[in-house]
Formats: structure tokens, sequence, C-alpha cells
């Protein structure tokens, strides 16, 4: 008798087989020896594969599936081979679970059950893409989009857009998997499958935030958030790494703790739990909370172990390393960072490979090992520059800075400073414009609920007009009807419009109190958005012009000269002797030194002229309208008045404390001038300066030769 793949399924013959794999899973467990772990998850992902093992063996193997051929043909060895894979994924087991679904899939295949088919290639899929086989994944994924189309079966289709959407983000094509996930989006809801749904909402939201658009992310979370049936605890993982990428900490930390807390309440399984309780190792070793970092990726590391998972484990020895470095346990730290390099190296995974090379810098350092140090760092640089991870870049140029400054390479650790301060103005800038892209939607959120609490709030108004206009036309009607009666109605009627219109002039005061709340957010809004300008265009210790701020205005000034034919200079400032000063008195006293500096130049300047930080212990001034004397003699009083007081600040430093100046004008190089060419002339101006002594100006001659 040939029976359709559901209805196969839901029969006493399935029944009676989920009976016996109880039956056999029972035994099979308690053969299993018990072991001793102080992480029940990972014990529990240990039991799993073992019974699944013995499962396998016992059900999964020739005699058993030839008995039950036997008993019920063909579709009862496939439902016992399908039984066999769903047990496999409920105990988190996918390479049991794929084995025994290709099986059962093959025999569907061969029976022309186009149901069971369609069933199998979505599990498939899903069970590929978890085990880190994405080109078997992509084929189960095609192949169930093909036959969900055929069959006019929207919620395969939906499974397998979704599927497609999260390898094409694998892959790095963002854009094509936000189609993807939209699309998924979309059939889910004409299946009516809201879990489906919130599954693609929350993958939508983890493309957004890979491709930097914070606050779309943001409102598609919160949107999932709404309705998140089983997967609350990825949505408050996905939020609570969203605002680690802003550097919002405490928010963060909230997210997490409710994603952990969720995934208790629901049981989760140890392979998300050990996704959800790795990422939160990673925020809080970003906190410094290293105690606390090392116990959760310990636990990660256990579980991912037990389950096999080589990707996850690599970013667990990462984490645990980094918890280890703060913790001074350097041994320990460099044998879990050389097993994440190891392993990100075998899975090729660049993110993981370039992040433990630089960690294992820092161990190098600590033990003085300057040569193996300055290798991992150079190596640890070239995968960087590759990739998103902008904070650990700045750290590799900070670190390799150190480096060369403790091995006497002046030029060397000015080229990396360089690089290490225009990379901290970029995350500065990126941070910057995240923070006011979350603000945007938290405001556009406040006011889009207060719009709705206005609306609600009209609506009443109008049903308490249409009412007292009822009550007035019926008060009319009772006046017209009896005069004996019209009295004492129209008394009890004016009662209840007084009512009526205390309760109106009520609510128009809470409408009134509403919108002064509301102007007082926006206030609020404005000025942390200025704040957030200021900081992204301000050096934070000398609080003058930044490098890309200054750069900014020397090119608008340069427009603005070459338009009215005004005259223009700039002058590069560099203290002399600052290595000394900071190695003689410490940083400290070095960064006392730039603001007691930068604030006399701010005094001696005008106000149009510009002065900010060019990196270092080097600024600028741009100076316009100016005769070129005029900015001469301007240049000896900046740096007349600037030694005179570093010498109240340190008199110890009389002659030390000083600062050599670099003066080119736009006149003195003909044609049309850039920003690059007028700060090299400024540049050779001021080496001319150094060479003369320092504490000096020169200006630069187009003609003049510097010695190399």
């Amino acid at each position: 008798m040939s029976l359709s793949y559901a209805g196969t399924r839901s029969s006493a013959h399935r029944l009676l087989l989920r009976c016996v794999l109880c039956v056999a899973a029972c035994g099979a467990a308690a053969a299993l020896s018990a072991h001793a772990d102080d992480y029940p998850r990972a014990e529990l992902a240990r039991g799993s594969r073992a019974l699944m093992a013995a499962l396998e063996t016992r059900l999964g193997g020739e005699f058993a599936v030839g008995l039950a051929g036997a008993i019920g043909g063909s579709a009862a060895q496939q439902i016992l081979l399908d039984n066999i894979g769903d047990l496999a994924a409920s105990l988190d087991v996918p390479v049991v679970a794929d084995r025994a679904w290709e099986r059962a899939l093959a025999i569907a295949e061969r029976r022309g059950d186009h149901a069971a088919v369609l069933a199998l290639h979505t599990m498939l899929g899903r069970s590929a893409t978890a085990l880190g086989d994405y080109d078997n994944a992509l084929l189960h994924a095609q192949r169930t989009a093909e036959l969900g189309q055929r069959l006019h079966d929207p919620l395969a289709q939906g499974q397998a857009e979704n599927m497609l959407g999260i390898l094409e983000r694998r892959r790095g094509h963002l854009d094509t998997a936000i189609a993807h996930q939209e699309r998924a989006r979309e059939l889910f809801a004409e299946a009516g499958d809201r879990t489906g749904q919130a599954r693609a909402l929350t993958d939508l939201g983890t493309v957004l935030r890979d491709r930097g658009d914070f606050a779309k992310a943001l409102e598609v979370q919160l949107e999932a958030l709404t309705n998140p049936g089983d997967r609350i605890d990825h949505i408050y993982r996905n939020l609570g790494l969203l605002y680690r990428d802003i550097e919002d900490g405490t928010a963060s930390r909230g997210y997490f703790e409710k994603a952990l807390a969720a995934a208790e309440q629901r049981g989760a399984p140890p392979s998300s739990y050990s996704t959800l309780i790795g990422s939160y190792s990673s925020l809080l070793n970003e906190l410094g909370e290293y105690t606390k970092a090392r116990a959760a990726a310990s636990e990660a590391l256990a579980i991912d172990t037990a389950l096999d998972d080589l990707p996850h484990q690599g970013l667990d020895h990462l984490e645990l390393g980094r918890a280890l470095l703060g913790l001074r346990e350097d041994e320990a730290a460099t044998t879990h960072l050389q097993q994440a390099l190891a392993l990100g190296r075998e899975l090729r995974q660049r993110e993981i490979v370039a992040r433990s090379l630089l960690h294992l810098s820092e161990a190098a350092l600590l033990h003085r090992d300057t040569a193996q140090a300055r290798q991992l760092i150079d190596d640890a640089i070239a995968g960087l520059e590759g990739t998103r991870l902008r904070t650990q870049l700045a750290q590799a140029y900070a670190l390799r800075e150190q480096l060369a400054r403790s091995e006497d390479k002046p030029e060397e650790a000015l080229r990396y400073a360089h690089k290490y301060a225009q990379a901290r103005e970029e995350l500065s800038g990126i941070r910057a414009s995240r923070q006011l892209a979350m603000l945007e939607v938290s405001r556009e959120r406040a006011e889009a609920e207060h719009r709705v609490t206005l609306l609600a709030k009209d609506n009443e108004l109008q049903a308490v007009r249409i009412e007292r206009q009822a009550l007035v036309r019926d008060l009319f009607a009772i006046v017209l009807a009896s005069l004996a009666l019209g009295l004492g109605v129209l008394v009890w009627r004016h009662r209840a419009v007084r009512r009526l219109n205390r309760e109106l002039a009520a609510r128009n005061t809470e409408i009134e109190h509403q919108r002064l709340a509301l102007d007082t957010a926006n206030a609020t809004l404005r000025a942390q958005a200025s704040d957030l300008l200021r900081a992204a265009t301000t050096d934070p210790l000398t609080q003058v012009a930044n490098r890309r701020h200054l750069l900014h205005c020397l090119e608008e000034r340069l427009l603005g000269c070459t338009a009215d034919e005004h005259s223009l200079a700039l002058m590069l400032i560099d203290f002399d002797h600052f290595k000394r000063i900071n190695d003689g008195h410490g940083h400290l006293f070095g960064d006392q030194v730039l603001i007691t500096g930068t604030a006399s130049m701010r005094e001696a300047l005008g106000s149009d002229d510009i002065v900010g930080r060019y990196g270092g212990e080097e600024f600028v001034a741009i100076v316009c309208r100016h005769e070129a004397d005029e900015v001469l003699a301007l240049a000896e009083r900046l740096r007349e008045r600037v030694n005179a007081e570093l010498a109240r600040l340190a008199p110890q430093l009389d002659s030390v404390a000083t600062i050599s100046i670099g003066i080119a004008f736009v006149a003195d190089l003909g044609g049309r001038v850039d920003a690059a060419a007028l700060l090299g002339a400024a540049d050779q101006a001021l080496y001319m300066a150094k060479r003369a002594g320092r504490n000096c100006v020169r200006r630069y001659q187009a003609t003049a030769t510097i010695d190399s």
C-alpha cells in the first residue's frame, strides 16, 4: 500500500517507530559512562553525541533498516531514518542528523514523495549551514526554492530565502543577503508563520549591522522583539552586539543579561548557549572585567569542544587568551592565543588570525621579546588592514609605535604614530555617526509615540464634543416638550456640561505638559548632537581642532584665497625636545606642556586664525589676510609667548621647552596650491628651523635646498 509522506508521518505506524526510538535511546543512555564536569551543558553535549552514536549504530544499521523495510516497506525505512535525524537535531548533534536525513532523502526520491523531498532538503540545508558546509547548504537551499515554487509552498520558499540570505551574508554579499531576507519575510507572512517572520527579521538586522546601517538594524531588531516567538534570546543577543559596536557598554550588558535569562528559561540547546556566552565574553573583555570574561569564555570553549565546533572554538580560545592577558597570566594566555591562531589558519578565518597575532604580540612585548613582537605585529597589521576591525588596527599601530620607540627608531615611531592618530580620528568619526544615528532613531520613535498619544487624546476630545452637542440638543428638545420640567432638566444638564468642560480643561493641560516634555527632550537631543559634533572635530587633549577638521578648514581657506585673491600662510609648529621631556618627566607632564603651549598659541593668534593638532607634538596655524612681514612678526611673538609660558610652567626646562616654526605662504609656491603642497613646504621650513638649532622661525624659500 502506497502512503504519502505527510500521512505516513502521522500514522500509528510512525507512533510505533517513535516508541522504538525512545526505548533504544534510553538503553543507549544507560550504557554511557558519567563524566564529572563543571559545565553541565558541555556534559549534555558530550552525552548527546555519545547517545546518538550508539543510537545510530543500533537503529541506523543495515539490520534495523532492513527489518523496518520488511515490516512496512520503503516508507517505514524512510520514517525510521527521518526519526533518527529528528532526534539527533533535537539533541544538537547535526552530524548524525545530516547522515540520517541524507539516507531518508535518497529513499524519498526513489519513492517520488515530493513533500518529503522538500521537507528533507530544508532540514539538510539548515544542518549543512550549522556544520559550516556552505557549498552543500547552497545546493539544498536552491533545491528547496525550486521545489517550493513548483509545489506552491510559500513556507518552504521562505525557508529557502532565509537560508540563502544567511549564506550570502557569510560570503560578504550583504546587499544580496538583505534582498533574500526581505523576500523571506514576505513569504513567511504569506504562509502565516510568525516564527519565520521573526527569524527573517533578526537575520536581516544582523546583515544591516554588518553593513554599518545601525539605525535601520535597531528598528528591525525592535520590530522582531514585538513578536519574537522562540527567538527572544537571539534578538536580545543581537541588540547586545549592536550596542557593543557603538560602545554603549551599559545597554549592551543589559541586553546580554536578558538574552542569558531567556536562554535559561526556554532551555536553549548547547550550541545556541555557547554562541551567546562566547559573545558575552567578548563584551566583558572590552569592559575590562577579565575574571568574568575568563569564566564565560571557558564555558563556551567546553561546550564547543564537546560539540566539535571548530570555528567557535577558535573564537573561544581568542577571548580566553584576551582575558588571561588582562589577568597577567601570560603563559596560559599565549597557549590559548596560539590555539586560536592555529584554528583560524586551518579554517581560513582571517579575522581570528589577525586578532590572535595582535594579542600574541602583546604577550611578546610583556616578555620583552621585541623581535618576535615586531613580526607578530606586522603580520597582524597586514591582516587587520583588510577587515572592519578598526579598533584592533589602531591598537596594532600603537603597539608598533611603542616598539619603534623602545628600539630608538624615531622615524618609524613617527610614521606609526601618524597612522595611529589617523585611525583614532576615523574611529571617533565612525562612533559619533553611529551614536547620532541611534539617537535619531530614538528621537523618531519618541515623536511617533507622542503623535499617537496626541491623536488618541484628540479622538477623545472629539468624542466629548459630540457628546456635548448631543446633550445640548436633548436639552433643547426637553425644554420644548415641557416647560414645567425644563428648569430642573436645564440645571442638571448645565452641571453635566460644566463637568465635561472641567475634563476638557484637564486634558488640555495634560496635552500641554506632554508638549513641554517633548520640547525638553528635543533640546536634550540637540545638545547631545552638538557635543558629538564637537568631539568629532576637536582634539580631546588640547581642545583645538583635530587633524581631520584642521585639514578640512585648510581646504576651505585655500578655496577662499583662490576666489578672493587674499594671502594665506601656514605655520607648522613643533615642540622641541618633546621626547626628552616625556622620557624625563613622564607623559602626563608632556601632556601639560602641550596644553599650556596650545593655550598660548590661541591667545597669540587672531579670532579669524585657526590652530589645530596635526599629530603628536606638531600643530598647525592657518593665518589669512596678512602681509608676509606681519605673519613673520606674529610667528616670532607666538614663539616668544609660548616659550615664556612653558618657562613659567617648568623653569628647569627653560632652554628645552621651546618651539620651532616653519612658515609657508601660498604666494611662495606659485600656481595652483593644494593642502598637501602647502603642508610640505611648511614642513621643509620647519626642518630648516630644526637645522638652525631649534627655537626659531624659518620661512619656506622655493629656491632653497635642504640636505638629506
